[in-house]
């Protein structure tokens, strides 16, 4: 009897603290548009494709404390403890990702347009240049910084 109980409280433990500890995975999701000239599906759905992959092969395990597999996330969590340390947490890693993520936002949709070149003339209405538009995106799809943290 007492051997239970006691397998129980580690139980019970060891999940409270699995559960403080737990990653929440950011959102890739389509952006919601003010006005009809920056509204690109094409591009839009290349943006929340690439963040998804981003998610999967870099955020969540960085987030989770893994070691780095990957040159992505060796990257990011060399970003990271550089600036943060080990205590780095979620919302740190959100931080990094905004900056590491859309380095690789417009030359993607550069090579889209390049395959696609009806995707050129609805970019030049929105945009003047491709600082514009990574700024606009980069408001549109940055990773949350506000995550809650326990």
């Amino acid at each position: 009897m007492k051997k239970n109980i006691i397998w129980a409280t580690i139980a019970l433990v060891a999940s409270f603290f699995a559960g403080c500890s737990s990653v929440t995975p950011p959102k890739a999701e389509l952006a919601i548009h003010n006005d009809t000239v920056h509204n690109i599906p094409a591009i839009d759905s290349l943006i929340v494709s690439m963040k998804q992959d981003y998610i999967k092969q870099c955020y969540m395990p960085v987030a989770s404390h893994l070691p780095p597999e990957n040159s992505c996330q060796s990257d990011l969590f060399q970003m990271v403890e550089r600036r943060y340390h080990m205590e780095y947490n979620q919302n740190h890693v959100a931080a990094a990702s905004n900056e590491l993520f859309f380095k690789d936002v417009v030359p993607e949709i550069q090579k889209k347009v390049k395959r696609e070149p009806a995707l050129r003339d609805p970019l030049r209405r929105a945009f003047n240049n491709s600082d514009d538009m990574l700024a606009y995106y980069k408001d549109k799809y940055k990773f949350n910084t506000q995550i809650e943290q326990f």
